[in-house]
């Protein structure tokens, strides 16, 4: 899977994907950056530096049983996250805006914050790999995790919103055109093939620019937080693994559904907080704490697995 698998080789290629957190981070910190901008950064990598990734990484993947099972671990994962979440959660009685962040924080996985990992360890194949499971992901959340949270805060969630979340979501579409020429067979010149897959990897960096631009330590951590947190990390891996042994998936797409599936708390459990009137402040922590044990666990995990 990878040409050195050893400790100081993996660091070396990770050393990016943390170098561009602390960046962020301390661009806050000094002033010369804020909120606005970590938003923007998300906005242009959501709008270009994802989709050109995946088209130039999924248009010339080679197809394989294994790498169908992708996207259905990913919504597993979702759906078992889900009862789970529902279940620990309820001894805490929280009120419904932090229950419905309890619950939709550790359900949603931040792909986004694993692309500049398995782009470092992998290369390519690790992003395109990556894209099909995220594309279970992103199908859930854009759907049933959405109407959840709307279920918690202002209680209504439409097939209206939920088509136009869908419809407004680049790197759906971009999946999408990538199936097509995939499956059709279409000659695309591999000098564009190799741009797309640079540029969108050199992109997708952006994201942990921005994590470290919206990065900052919660007053007081509370049980829904640390549950939910736990959650997603342990709880995520243990699943991964699961996947790997039921589907038996070997190679580049176990080591994807086992990274993919310990993925930080998504940034969408914000988005939609600020969206449906859920607390706002525990997602906020949810994130920001989140990211920053992804940036410590994450490369653990893609040691183990390779």
């Amino acid at each position: 899977m990878m040409e050195d698998t050893t400790i100081v080789g993996l660091a070396l290629r990770l050393a990016p994907v943390a170098l561009a957190f602390i960046a962020g981070a301390a661009a806050r910190r000094l002033g010369w950056v804020g909120p606005a901008h970590g938003e923007r950064l998300l906005a242009w990598v959501v709008r270009y530096g994802m989709p050109a990734l995946i088209l130039g990484t999924v248009t010339p993947l080679a197809l394989t049983p294994g790498i169908a099972r992708l996207p259905l671990a990913a919504g597993l994962t979702i759906l078992v996250m889900w009862g789970l979440a529902a279940a620990l959660g309820r001894p805490l009685a929280l009120p419904p805006a932090r229950r419905g962040v309890q619950i939709v924080g550790s359900m949603i996985m931040n792909l986004a914050v694993v692309y500049p990992f398995a782009f470092a360890a992998w290369g390519p194949a690790g992003a395109g790999h990556l894209a099909f499971f995220d594309f279970g992901n992103g199908v859930l959340v854009l759907t049933l995790v959405y109407a959840i949270a709307a279920w918690y805060g202002r209680g209504e969630a439409g097939l209206r919103p939920v088509l136009r979340a869908m419809g407004r979501f680049p790197p759906f579409w971009a999946m999408a055109a990538a199936l097509a020429l995939n499956l059709g067979g279409a000659p695309v010149p591999g000098p564009l093939l190799l741009g797309l897959q640079w540029g969108g990897g050199a992109a997708v960096f952006l994201v942990l620019v921005a994590m470290g631009i919206f990065f900052r330590v919660p007053r007081r951590p509370s049980a829904a937080l640390l549950l939910t947190l736990i959650l997603r990390a342990g709880g995520g891996l243990a699943l991964g693994w699961l996947w790997a042994r039921l589907f038996g998936l070997t190679g580049l797409d176990r080591a994807v559904v086992v990274l993919g599936a310990a993925a930080p708390v998504g940034f969408n459990t914000l988005i939609f907080a600020s969206i449906e009137g859920l607390d706002r402040e525990l997602a906020a922590a949810l994130v920001s704490l989140s990211v920053l044990a992804g940036m410590l666990f994450l490369p653990l995990v893609i040691a183990l697995v390779s």
